[in-house]
């Protein structure tokens, strides 16, 4: 009976020790909001730390960050079941749970356990099956692509960055599925149509077929300065023995390039090795062109020693370290203001350092460079957003304005819908609020669980 006694000892210690905190514990109200932020920019700034060490591709950060931010909307949607208070009943719920929980557990366990079996060490029970490598990475990015496409067939975000993925982990023939999807879903986007073009490219192991090139055709028609159809137009006219119109399409696309541009390296062998082959100078055809600066002038990409060196400093000098550089690449872009896409660069690596207003800085200056870029502005705005506290403050004038321009290129975006929607609830504009709501909630498929909060947001306005 010693055993018993000990245990019955040991329980009540525990059961004593729970309830003097519960008792004292104090039920108000709490937004849960606002821990779920706080959750959710760790996640981004993870999300970014990978991307600058290497361990995540810039689509798979792209695809991942994308994934963090509709779960912040969620939060968002979720935040009014969230700030309920208590019901009275509730605040004698712990002290039963910590009494009734222990007493039957340890009833269970006298009746079928069996206290006088020898313990077992932990390092002499079954190891688990090492997890595979193919399930880590971007397979595991993959799969969650995947899962999202699912669960709403009409985001062609989503299947683009399934795509992408594919394409990267050598799954050409899904990403081609995926990306005709996405066609199906988006004929018009000049994007959709170059990402299958440059997979049916794949496919034909860097031929540019009569489809692939039918679809940059196409792509060029919707938007003129597509970088990647231009390109793989290009590469059609080399492989069909018209080097000379290759070469004009390339220096076109050269000289209508910003420093910094990620084609720029790719673009500038394919023209050396064109003109080589074809005997032609460049400035023959071109008389203007100038050396153009590569990507890698704008901030500088760690290598793997760099990255190990990086991950063995102490916290503080490995942030000081993170700093420096994104500290160069602002210095670099006063001399190159015309970089979007360094602006761009700067404006990430602000956010996940916690530098809201810098970042949002830097937002502006690649929206001046690119005026109404979806990409942009939804990044805009979620700097925006965290610099207002949303959750705990009102939207400021600039974040609504930011809000509004992306509502109006991407009449579909979530996050402003949803934040825009509680503006208008908080200027009094009831119809504007529910327009809104509305529209978001018919976006939402019917057992996401944000799509609840919604309707019951929507019942509230409505005075049902």
């Amino acid at each position: 009976m010693t055993l018993p006694f000990a245990l019955a000892v040991i329980t009540a210690l525990v059961i004593a020790a729970l309830l003097l905190p519960l008792l004292r514990r104090r039920f108000d109200s709490t937004r849960r909001l606002d821990h779920d932020l706080a959750i959710y920019k760790d996640q981004l700034a993870e999300v970014e730390r990978d991307r600058l060490a290497g361990r995540l591709s810039g689509e798979e950060a792209k695809a991942a960050s994308t994934e963090i931010e509709r779960r912040i909307l969620a939060a968002a949607g979720a935040d009014d079941a969230a700030t309920m208070p208590v019901p009275p009943r509730r605040r004698f719920l712990p002290t039963a749970i910590a009494i009734l929980v222990p007493m039957a557990a340890l009833g269970i366990y006298f009746q079928t356990g069996r206290p006088e079996l020898p313990a077992q060490p932990f390092a002499e029970r079954p190891k688990p099956p090492a997890p595979s490598v193919a399930d880590a990475g971007p397979m595991e990015m993959v799969r969650r692509l995947r899962e999202r496409v699912e669960k709403d067939p009409k985001d062609v975000e989503a299947r683009l960055a399934l795509g992408r993925a594919q394409l990267a982990v050598g799954r050409v023939a899904d990403a081609v599925e995926s990306f005709r999807a996405a066609q199906q879903a988006a004929p018009d986007r000049a994007d959709v149509l170059s990402a299958l073009g440059e997979a049916l490219t794949f496919e034909s192991d860097g031929v540019v077929t009569q489809p692939a090139r039918a679809l940059f055709a196409a792509a060029l028609e919707r938007d003129p300065r597509s970088a990647g159809a231009r390109f793989y137009l290009g590469l059609a006219d080399a492989q069909a023995g018209d080097p000379a119109s290759a070469l004009r399409r390339w220096l076109d696309l050269e000289a209508d390039s910003p420093d910094g541009a990620p084609w720029l390296e790719t673009l500038a062998r394919e023209i050396e090795r064109v003109s080589r082959q074809a005997g032609i100078d460049p400035k023959s055809i071109r008389p203007d062109r100038k050396e153009r600066k590569p990507r890698d002038a704008g901030m500088p990409q760690p290598s793997a020693d760099d990255v190990k060196r990086l991950e063995q400093l102490p916290p503080e000098q490995r942030e000081q370290q993170i700093r420096a550089m994104v500290d160069r690449l602002a210095e670099r872009l006063k001399e190159a203001p015309d970089d979007v896409e360094g602006w761009r660069r700067l404006a990430r690596a602000r956010a996940v350092l916690g530098e809201h207003a810098k970042a949002a800085e830097a937002y502006a200056a690649a929206d001046k460079l690119k005026p109404d870029d979806p990409e942009i502005l939804a990044a805009w705005a979620e700097v925006r957003l965290r610099l207002d506290e949303v959750g705990t403050k009102p939207l400021s004038p600039e974040t609504i304005a930011v809000l509004k321009r992306l509502e109006k290129v991407r009449p579909d975006n979530g996050l402003a819908l949803f934040f825009l929607a509680q503006a208008d609830e908080a200027a009094g504009d009831r119809p504007s609020a529910i327009a809104r709501l509305r529209r978001l909630r018919d976006l939402m498929p019917a057992e996401a669980p944000a799509r609840a909060a919604i309707e019951k947001r929507l019942q509230a306005l409505e005075g049902k």
